[in-house]
Order: structure tokens, then sequence, then C-alpha cells
């Protein structure tokens, strides 16, 4: 039998031996082999044999996968896997060997492809996997300072191990977090099956986890729609749970971006807003905060040094409600920018840059006195 093929189905062996049997096929001929490498051998035929019963009687719902180790790609028997979601837009899905090692990376959408086009996740620790795209998403801009939201998701039958999984990759996040110039604000959750979310994540375009997350939210505040809530992103979905609460099951790290300071939540009246207004006003900040990045460093707004925050509400004439959004400058070197927000459209309706800025406070003014 060739090693090659003996290897196929070893399973889950220590990639030293593994190693050492590579490197015996590079042995000379003429070359006595050591008693050491022969017991190698000797256990790695142990481990084929029991294998092989184990396929024969179905013992552990044997699959395999490609695995790099070294400079080598094995085809490896894997008895069991983990899910673990990477959601920000893009949704990576990893499956995960026993021995925690990456055996599959799946894009779920197309902005998820160009991540894992140039990223190897296959071969690697599920942690190092992960850090590794999630760098990557950092490196083509998914995450920024103002953009920090990360979703992790892992189903496992087992939800002991699930959540020792889900524990140790936030504990890698976090590690990054605290290397990065900016910090991660990490959501996690676990489940045992997401057989059940499959139907809607192929409908949306979506991870499961995202659509188990987005039922989290629809639960905890029923008014929301998973029509609703499915276009929009992990930032904007971590926002919007600033606002409402963090829905049951749902573990956070990390404070999100992008956030209206609480001193104006109470102006804006959050608790009065209608369920889709509330999901508007969050993704147009966000949205706002995007728009004065072209002016401010993206730090600066995150840790508001380079502004004071200014929301004035009005209502329009038939009744709708908006919001005039002033971000003042305390960079005399760049000028006071604001918008006017509409509580039915999820992004910036007007942007007035430092010439025209007095004409938010008018506008909304305005319309507050035509409609009284």
């Amino acid at each position: 039998m060739k090693a090659e093929t003996l290897l196929n189905y070893i399973g889950s062996v220590d990639e030293q031996y593994i190693q050492e049997l590579f490197d015996d096929t590079a042995v000379s001929a003429s070359k006595p082999i050591k008693v050491s490498r022969w017991h190698t051998v000797a256990a790695c035929f142990a481990l084929f044999i029991a294998g092989t019963v184990a396929m024969i009687t179905g013992i552990g719902g044997t699959e395999y996968a490609n695995v790099s180790i070294g400079h080598h790609t094995l085809t490896l028997p894997m008895s069991s896997y983990t899910t673990v979601m990477i959601d920000v837009n893009p949704s990576i899905k990893l499956e995960v060997n026993d021995r925690n090692v990456v055996i599959t990376a799946e894009a779920v959408n197309d902005d998820a492809e160009q991540i894992l086009k140039n990223t190897k996740l296959i071969g690697k620790d599920c942690n190092a996997a992960v850090k590794t795209a999630v760098q990557q998403l950092q490196k083509q801009g998914y995450i920024t300072d103002l953009k920090n939201s990360v979703l992790v998701s892992v189903v496992d039958e087992d939800e002991e191990n699930a959540d020792l999984i889900r524990g140790n990759i936030v504990k890698t996040l976090k590690t990054l977090s605290n290397h990065a110039d900016y910090g991660l604000s990490v959501l996690s959750q676990v489940l045992s099956d997401d057989s059940a979310y499959e139907k809607l994540s192929a409908k949306y375009n979506i991870s499961t986890g995202r659509v188990l997350l987005i039922e989290k939210l629809c639960k905890q505040y029923p008014d929301f729609s998973i029509d609703e809530l499915a276009d929009e992103n992990i930032q904007t979905l971590n926002q919007l749970i600033v606002y409402v609460g963090l829905p049951e099951n749902i573990e956070r790290i990390g404070e999100a971006a992008g956030v209206v300071p609480e001193k104006y939540r109470d102006e804006v009246k959050l608790d009065d807003l209608k369920p889709d207004e509330i999901v508007n006003f969050a993704s147009a900040i966000s949205d706002f905060y995007t728009k004065l990045s072209e002016y401010y460093d993206e730090k600066d707004i995150v840790d508001q040094i380079g502004y004071v925050l200014d929301i004035n509400e009005g209502i329009t004439t038939s009744g709708e409600k908006l919001w005039g959004v002033i971000a003042e400058s305390r960079n005399q070197l760049v000028g006071s920018q604001g918008a006017v927000i509409k509580a039915s459209e999820n992004v910036v309706s007007d942007w007035y840059d430092q010439k025209n800025i007095s004409k938010v406070k008018d506008f909304v003014n305005g319309l507050i006195e035509k409609a009284s």
C-alpha cells in the first residue's frame, strides 16, 4: 500500500508522526531504517486498522477533507466537526474537525468570496484561522474604526464544546483588538443545530448565525421583522442592540462604534420611535459617521475628539419625523458638517458642509414652526 493511501485512512494523527512518515520515504533504500521509525509506522498502521473498522461499522460518521500539513496536502478522515461563522457583512463559514483544525472554508455571500480568494484558512488552527480572516476583513476595509463589529456563531451538538470554542475565539479577537489602534466589538452566540435556519439563510443570502441573531432580536422585540433586518450589516445590528438592549444568550465584548451618545437618545426619544424608524435611525447614523470620516480621521470620530454632536428633531407638514444632525468641529482646520435624516430612510437625506451648515438648523426649525 502506498504511503499516501495509508495516510488517507489514518485520521487525526500527530503532525510530527505524519511528517516522519514523509521523511522516511526520502531515506535512501541502502540506508537502514531506525527501529523508532518502524514504531511510528506500526503505530500509524494500528490507527489505520482502527480507522478502517470505524468506517466499516459506521462509528463516528467519518467524513473527509483535504488538510495541509507542512508542505503536504492530505485527505484525512474527520471524526466530527464544529461550524464556526464569522459575520461582518462578508459572511464566512468554517468547518472545524475534532482537533480544532479548519477543514473547509466557505464564502456565504459575494463579499466573502473576495476575502477567501487570497486567504488560506484550511489547515489552520481554528483560532488562527479566525484571526487571519478578521485581519483580512480589516485590510479590505470591512472592519474599521467606525465599523468595528463582528459576530461569531458556533454550532456544535455538544453545546459545552461550542461554548468552549466560542470563548477561545473571543479571547483571540480580544487579543487582536488590544494590538489594534481601535477596539473590536464582538457579539457571540452558540447553538446545537442550525438546520432550522438554513432556508432563511438561503433566502436572504446571509449566514445562519446572522439569521439566529435577527430572530432573537425579533423575539425580544416582536415589532421588528426578519425582512426589515436581513439587509442590515452586523455593525448596524450591533448599534441597534445598544439602543434596544442585548437579546437573550448573546454575549458582547467591546463597545460598538458610531453609536449616538446616551445623552442624545432621550432627546430623539428612541423609545417612542416605531420599529422601522429606529432601524432606519441606527442605519442612517452609521451612514452619517461614515460620510463624516471623509472630513475627520476615523479615530477622532470614534473617540469624539474631532467634533461635538448636536441633534435637532423636526416634523414635516405631512407629519414625517426627521432629524438635523450636526458635527461641530473642534479642529479649526476642518469645518463643521451636517446632514438631515428622515425617519423613513436608512441613509442621510442631505449633506451640508461648513459653507451652509446653518441651513440644517434653519431647515429643521422651519419645519417645526410650519408643523405647529
